[in-house]
C-alpha cells in the first residue's frame, strides 16, 4: 500500500490532467507550439530531478522521497487552476515532473531491493499496469468535469486526487513493512554515474525515444480528436478506450517478461503502438481515432513496466538508486522531446504528419534496445524461475 496506493491517487490526476490541460490551453488561445511547450515541462522537471532524486532515496530513504514527491504534485496540480499564463503553467510543469521522477525511483528503488529478480517484471508492470489504471479512468473523469464544473474547477479535482495516497505513506504501519529504510549506498552518486556513464548513455538512447513517443502520443490523440470536432466528453471517451485496451494486457506484460525475456514482450507492444500511429495519421473521423487508440492502448499494455524493469535489470548491486536516477534522467529527457516534435511538425505539416512521425520513432527506439541493451532476463532468472513455477506445480 505504501507504494501502490500514492501511484493510484497520482495516476489518476495526471490521466484527468492529460485532457483537462491540452484543452483548457486550446480554449485560452494557445497555439500548438505553447501547448507543446508546457507539456514538455513535465519532462524537463523530471529529467533535471532524476539525479538528485537519486541520491535523495539513498540519505532519505524511500517513504521520505515518496511524500516528499506526492506534495510536490499535489501542489504543482493545484497551482495550475490559478494562472493562465504560459510561464507560470511551464513552472508548475517542471515541478510535477520534478516530484513525479523522485516517487518513481522512491518505489523502484524499494522493489528492487525487496524484489527477487525473476519476479521483477510483474512487480515493475504492476506501476505501469497503475498509471494506466489513472489514464483509463482519469480522462472519463476530466471529460465529464469539464463539461459539468468549467476547466478551472477540473484543474482543482486534479490536484485533490494524488492526496489519497498520503495516508498510508503517513501512516506507522508503513514503516512497519520496512518501507523507509535508509540503505547508505558505499558509492557515492557521482562515483556511481562516472563509473557507469558510458553504458548509461549506451542503453537508454532507445528509452529515450520510447518516451518520447508515449508522451507525444499523449499529446496528438486529445488534439486530434478535437480538430475532428468531437466534443470533450467524447475526447475523454477517445483517451479511455485507448488506455482500456492498455489496461487489460499489463498482467501479461509482465508475466511475459519474467516466463520468456524482457525482448519478448518490448518488440511486439510497440510494434502494436507504431501501426496505431499510423493508422491515427489516417484517421478521418471519431470511429477511427477510437480504433487507433484502442491499438495504440495494446501495444502499450504489453510494454507495461517494460523500461522499468530494464533499467532495474541493468543496475548495479552497488549502486542501484543512482544508476536507476543516471538512467531515468536520460530516458525522461523524451518526455521533452515528444511533446516538442508534435508542437514542431504539427505546426509545419499538421497533426496527421505529427503522428505518422511518432509511429516511425517508435520503431527505431525498439531496434536502438534491441542492439544496445539486448535481452536483461540472464540465464540464472530463467532456471529461477523455472524452479518457482515446478514448486508449484
Amino acid at each position: 500500500m505504501p507504494v501502490y496506493l500514492p501511484w493510484v491517487g497520482m495516476s489518476i490526476g495526471l490521466g484527468m490532467l492529460s485532457v483537462v490541460l491540452p484543452l483548457a490551453m486550446v480554449d485560452f488561445g494557445f497555439g500548438y507550439g505553447a501547448i507543446s511547450a508546457v507539456l514538455g515541462a513535465v519532462g524537463v522537471g523530471s529529467a533535471i530531478a532524476a539525479v538528485p532524486s537519486g541520491s535523495l532515496v539513498a540519505h532519505l530513504g524511500e517513504r521520505r522521497t515518496m511524500v516528499t514527491g506526492l506534495v510536490g504534485v499535489v501542489l504543482s496540480f493545484l497551482g495550475l487552476a490559478l494562472s493562465e499564463r504560459p510561464v507560470a503553467l511551464v513552472a508548475l510543469q517542471f515541478a510535477a515532473g520534478a516530484s513525479m521522477v523522485a516517487m518513481r525511483i522512491a518505489a523502484q528503488t524499494l522493489i528492487t531491493h525487496t524484489v527477487v529478480a525473476e519476479h521483477r517484471g510483474r512487480t515493475l508492470s504492476m506501476m505501469g499496469g497503475i498509471r494506466r489504471f489513472g489514464m483509463f479512468v482519469g480522462p472519463l473523469l476530466g471529460g465529464v468535469s469539464i463539461e459539468w464544473l468549467g476547466f478551472s474547477w477540473s484543474l482543482v479535482i486534479c490536484g485533490l486526487l494524488p492526496t489519497v495516497g498520503l495516508l498510508p505513506l503517513l501512516s506507522a504501519q508503513s514503516l512497519r513493512y520496512g518501507v523507509d529504510v535508509v540503505r547508505p549506498s558505499p558509492v557515492s552518486i557521482r562515483r556511481a554515474l562516472a563509473l557507469h556513464w558510458r553504458k548509461l548513455l549506451a542503453v537508454a538512447a532507445g528509452p529515450v525515444l520510447i518516451m518520447a513517443v508515449r508522451r507525444g502520443r499523449g499529446v496528438v490523440l486529445p488534439l486530434m480528436a478535437e480538430e475532428l470536432d468531437v466534443g470533450p466528453v467524447l475526447v475523454g471517451l477517445v483517451v479511455s478506450v485507448g488506455t482500456g485496451a492498455d489496461l487489460l494486457l499489463f498482467p501479461l506484460a509482465g508475466y511475459i517478461m519474467d516466463t520468456f525475456g524482457r525482448l519478448r514482450a518490448i518488440v511486439p507492444a510497440f510494434g502494436l503502438m507504431s501501426l496505431g500511429l499510423m493508422l491515427l495519421a489516417g484517421a478521418q473521423g471519431a470511429a477511427e481515432v477510437v480504433v487507433a487508440g484502442v491499438i495504440i492502448g495494446l501495444g502499450n499494455g504489453l510494454s507495461a513496466g517494460s523500461m522499468l524493469t530494464l533499467g532495474s535489470d541493468l543496475a548495479p548491486a552497488e549502486s542501484p538508486s543512482q544508476f536507476m536516477a543516471g538512467f531515468a534522467a536520460l530516458q525522461d529527457w523524451g518526455m521533452v522531446l515528444g511533446p516538442t516534435l508534435v508542437g514542431v511538425v504539427a505546426t509545419a505539416v499538421g497533426l496527421r504528419g505529427a503522428a505518422a512521425m511518432l509511429g516511425m520513432l517508435v520503431l527505431f527506439g525498439v531496434g536502438l534496445i534491441v542492439v544496445t541493451a539486448g535481452e536483461t532476463r540472464t540465464p540464472a532468472m530463467a532456471a529461477s524461475s523455472n524452479a518457482t513455477n515446478g514448486r508449484k506445480t
